[in-house]
């Protein structure tokens, strides 16, 4: 079994090609022990973005607090998120996360442990981005 509280688990930075003020918890992850599902918790700061991308599994997502938009390209729409909305992302679907300027979202991600091999396709070439800002701790 594993507790803890989530404030005592690391920050990391997310750096996938062009993200934007973005971060990720690893709450539960293979290393402890999940063969399964792992759980992390992202927070997008404001003008952030994970930019539209895809991948071979699929996961599931809860909004905690704030605001964001879900763009979907192949769709071509955009959908507004806000806390207590529950998002189901099917495998190779793409889909980006992105806050305005006055917007801040922190949300869950359930995704599988056992993915066919890594492989995310990022739908730009842009480096990731991230500045400390007042406010926002890692």
């Amino acid at each position: 079994m594993k507790h803890l509280r989530s404030q005592d688990v690391p920050t990391d930075i997310v750096r996938e090609p062009g993200a934007k003020q973005a971060t990720i918890k690893r709450l539960i992850d293979t290393t402890d022990g999940a063969d399964r599902f792992v759980l992390s918790l992202f927070e997008v700061m404001p003008n952030g973005s994970t930019p539209p991308h895809y991948h071979e599994w699929e996961h599931e997502i809860f909004i905690l607090e704030g605001s964001m938009t879900l763009q979907l390209p192949q769709e071509k729409r955009d959908v507004k998120l806000n806390a207590g909305d529950v998002i189901f992302i099917p495998r190779n679907e793409p889909h980006g996360f992105i806050t305005g300027g006055d917007e801040t979202c922190r949300f869950l991600v359930v995704a599988p442990t056992e993915r066919p091999p890594i492989r995310n396709y990022f739908l730009t070439e842009e480096p990731y981005q991230y500045e400390e800002t007042a406010g926002h701790r890692r």
